[in-house]
């Protein structure tokens, strides 16, 4: 018995180490995504150059959420873990080289007809800006010119899944930060004295994939990877890989599906609706970024050698010390934005073009995605068990229920809240595909240990609620709106430390257990 409780002490350890490896380089890339908004909140604000950039890169975007860096990806590790395991070291490369090339040509081709059909594209996501004068014809010209970005950042996501099978997780965490240097670095230099912004950051856009992906070459070399050109789509994995990876298009990208649908329902509401939810969204990324994707990205591999091992058993337990884990941490990041919603819009937007108008409409979309961050954390953590089982089909016939839900929620709840209602509804959608998904896991592995980690989610949401409204009856306490901006920034900082402080003070009286659980991990993992 105590060496089993030292083995899941081990992993426990291990999982940690690698989360933490993921989870730095992306708190980095999500501080410079910041800093990127805000230059575009600057020079855009929610204009119709900011609807016309947020409807063009959500294009490529979203393909390369599906085909790059989601479906393929979580096909593709637990193909590789399960060969790394079985085959020689020469027919493990040779299966990497032919994926690599196949990939390459076919990213080559989806490329060439994106920008052929970049019109209809438009048509389909931005349809309500058909009858706006010259922003039809500008989201056209930037689709265009972004459209290549996915070709790069597919062959990234690829170099990724490799380094991250051989758990080096730093490197491709990093990529990230160089996409946001790049548009940043461009947007200091022109955007000032571009007749059309815009373009200044599709330029960044372009230039950030293609450092993404040529940053990673070195360490692929390292690894053992030699590039020798070759294409085969009959081979064995690569038939593997390609028959998990349809299916899984739409189970690993419905939350990016539905994001998709959720800009073209609100490119036929008011201006600045379509950039509210995307301001909105990179706040909720923000605080999904700093640990919840980096332990789904530390899971699948982790999840992959436990099934390639048949340890079903193992997996179970990882899966509940994963879900307390991230309900730990998310429950007082989703009750911070709930209460602090309108001030940290205003602070970290409200500049140049970025007015009150756009303010209130951002913050009213923070406001309902809040309410999803445990349940969207939660799918991160349940989805990578899926594919480590090879399973992407089960995913798929959620993903069509979890869609039918968020339209018909749009369609109720966009009348009475506008933008508001597409945040709310996007929130509803993933609430249900987290409890889905976790019903169907159960019915595939067996019975999940639920009590300590529902028990621990109770103590978490209780905690968090008593911080919130701690806060809450803080910051109405003063006039925020008409303090200057270093007091704005000042009172904002204060709240978030006090909350911080507050909720780790309740937590370690009323769930010490897990506090102290997660302090003797961390204090092993620097050991």
């Amino acid at each position: 018995m105590k060496d089993e409780n030292s083995h899941n002490h081990s992993h426990d350890k291990r999982l940690l180490g690698s989360t933490f490896a993921v989870a730095v380089p992306t708190l980095l890339s999500r501080i410079l995504g910041y800093v990127r908004d805000y230059f575009q909140a600057v020079f855009l604000g929610t204009s119709r150059g900011a609807d016309a950039f947020t409807i063009a890169y959500i294009i490529p975007n979203l393909l390369r959420r599906l085909t790059g860096e989601g479906a393929m990806t979580a096909a593709f590790v637990p193909v590789f873990t399960q060969a790394k395991k079985e085959k020689s070291k020469e027919e493990l490369w040779t299966f990497a080289n032919y994926f690599f090339f196949d990939l390459t040509v076919v990213m080559a081709i989806l490329t060439v007809l994106g920008i052929i059909f970049s019109p209809l594209l438009v048509k389909i996501i931005g349809f309500g800006f058909k009858d706006i004068q010259g922003k039809w014809p500008l989201t056209v010209a930037l689709t265009r010119m972004m459209f290549p970005y996915i070709f790069f950042i597919s062959l990234a996501a690829l170099a990724m899944g490799i380094l991250n099978s051989f758990h080096r997780f730093f490197v491709p965490a990093f990529t990230p930060v160089l996409l946001n240097i790049c548009i940043v670095g461009l947007a200091v230099v022109f955007a000032g004295r571009a007749k059309e912004p815009t373009y200044v950051f599709a330029a960044g856009v372009l230039l950030g994939g293609l450092c993404q992906f040529a940053f990673q070459i070195p360490f692929l070399w390292k690894q053992g990877m030699r590039f020798k050109f070759g294409l085969s789509f009959t081979h064995p994995g690569i038939r593997r890989v390609v028959k998990l990876t349809i299916p899984g298009v739409l189970g690993v990208g419905v939350y990016q599906v539905n994001f998709a649908l959720s800009r073209a329902f609100a490119s036929a509401l008011e201006e600045g609706s379509v950039a509210s939810l995307y301001y909105a969204s990179r706040i909720q990324e923000l605080a999904l970024g700093i640990f919840s994707i980096a332990l789904s990205i530390a899971l699948l591999p982790a999840f992959s050698e436990q099934a390639a091992g048949e340890d079903i058993a193992g997996m179970k337990r990882t899966l509940a010390f994963s879900l307390k884990l991230i309900f730990l941490i998310t429950w007082p990041a989703a009750a911070g934005l709930l209460v602090l919603n309108r001030p940290i819009i205003q602070v970290l937007f409200q500049h140049g073009l970025f007015d009150a108008h756009s303010t209130g409409m951002a913050a009213a979309c923070l406001l309902y995605f809040s309410v999803s961050l445990p349940f969207i954390s939660g799918v991160k953590i349940l989805a990578p068990a899926f594919f480590s089982l090879k399973d992407t089909r089960t995913p798929v016939v959620i993903a069509f229920f979890v869609m039918i839900v968020y339209i018909l929620s749009s369609v109720v709840l966009m009348g009475p809240l506008r933008v508001g209602g597409i945040a709310l509804a996007l929130s509803l959608s993933q609430v249900v595909n987290f409890l889905a998904l976790f019903v169907y896991l159960e019915k595939k592995i067996g019975k999940i240990e639920k009590k300590a980690f529902l028990a621990s989610a109770f103590k978490s949401l209780l905690a968090a609620g008593i911080m919130g409204a701690v806060i809450r009856l803080i910051i109405r306490g003063f006039d925020f709106a008409g303090l200057s901006f270093p007091k704005q920034a000042g009172l904002l900082t204060a709240a978030i430390v006090l909350g911080l402080a507050l909720y780790i003070a309740i937590s370690a009286v009323i769930n010490r257990e897990d506090i102290k659980s997660l302090k003797i991990l961390l204090s092993r993992r620097k050991a």
